[in-house]
């Protein structure tokens, strides 16, 4: 059994049974190669932290949400309830196609550089999906959120309380949001915040981080991203009415994330290119919902997710 998140590129291929880089053992070799590809994108990428991951063989699902249940009670022994009628509202994800592509170079393979250059290629293909599947997750999350607070001030700026702006939207989740009140959360902040949270303070009298402080008394994890800072960003921080900050229950019952990893296209292709090398290309299917609770939230939303606006 191969660990691949621990493997590099080189030691993963000369498992295999090929006879060189691109001998007999092709077949093998690209289904090593996208299976690697896709382990370490979603590994390096922190929006797989946040929600659910499934690999399925097919490309669009719906979800019927049919009317909210009820329950009655105390009722005459002979007493008989009606069904809950089952309804047609429903929501939906499609898995959209996303490509990366490389080429091999003969003079590689000649000049004795082959797995360095190799491995860069490759690892330059792997960042740049974790960064789009990151975008991909957070755009889908703000987009998403049931929810917003307003903070104080700016995190920087003179009058700010940070504490209270995550306190509070964390009240909001758990006021509105169908949960049991103990679950854990997750808080996405700009990298420029991390400073912020983790400069020590005085707290009644103790030295602590904010970080440190807000652990003390709920579950968080604090995940930090670069996608920020501009119209096209996921986090826009673009000042007050701009969402800063996102504070969420992690996981499957918020949102998923999906890859298609069933049959029916050839999802690695290596062409030679003549005279020049070999060209490698990657296709992938993904996809992420935000599953309806009937919490009161609008269509495509979820109360369980409440962005912070402000903070940057």
């Amino acid at each position: 059994m191969i660990n691949m998140a621990n493997e590099t590129l080189e030691q993963l291929l000369n498992v295999s049974a090929a006879t060189g880089p691109f001998g007999k053992g092709d077949a093998v070799l690209e289904q090593t190669l996208r299976d690697f590809i896709q382990l370490q994108s979603t590994t390096i990428a922190i929006g797989t932290n946040l929600v659910g991951q499934r690999n399925v063989n097919w490309l669009t699902f719906t979800w019927y949400t049919g009317a909210q249940g009820t329950f009655a009670y105390p009722l005459d022994d002979n007493a008989v309830v009606d069904p809950t009628k089952i309804g047609t509202a429903n929501y939906s994800v499609k898995l959209e196609k996303g490509q990366g592509r490389c080429v091999f170079l003969d003079s590689t393979l000649l000049r004795g550089e082959t797995w360095e250059n190799m491995n860069r290629q490759q690892m330059a293909i792997i960042q740049a999906r974790a960064d789009l599947i990151d975008s991909h997750i957070l755009t889908k999350l703000v987009a998403g959120a049931g929810q917003a607070q307003a903070a104080t001030a700016l995190w920087a700026a003179g009058g700010a309380d940070p504490e209270a702006d995550i306190l509070n939207a964390m009240d909001l989740i758990f006021a509105n949001a169908r949960v049991s009140g103990n679950e854990g959360l997750s808080l996405v902040l700009p990298a420029s915040l991390r400073a912020d949270m983790l400069n020590t303070r005085l707290y009644t009298n103790v030295l602590m981080s904010l970080q440190e402080r807000l652990n003390s008394m709920i579950t968080l994890n604090v995940y930090y991203t670069r996608d920020y800072g501009s119209a096209t960003a996921a986090i826009v921080a673009g000042g007050a009415g701009t969402v800063g900050a996102l504070l969420l229950i992690p996981g499957a019952e918020t949102a998923e994330f999906f890859q298609y990893n069933g049959a029916g296209f050839q999802e690695t292709e290596l062409t030679r290119i003549e005279g020049v090398g070999y060209s490698w290309l990657l296709t992938s299917y993904m996809g992420t919902v935000i599953h309806e609770m009937q919490d009161g939230a609008a269509a495509g939303k979820n109360m369980r997710i409440c962005t912070i606006t402000g903070t940057v």
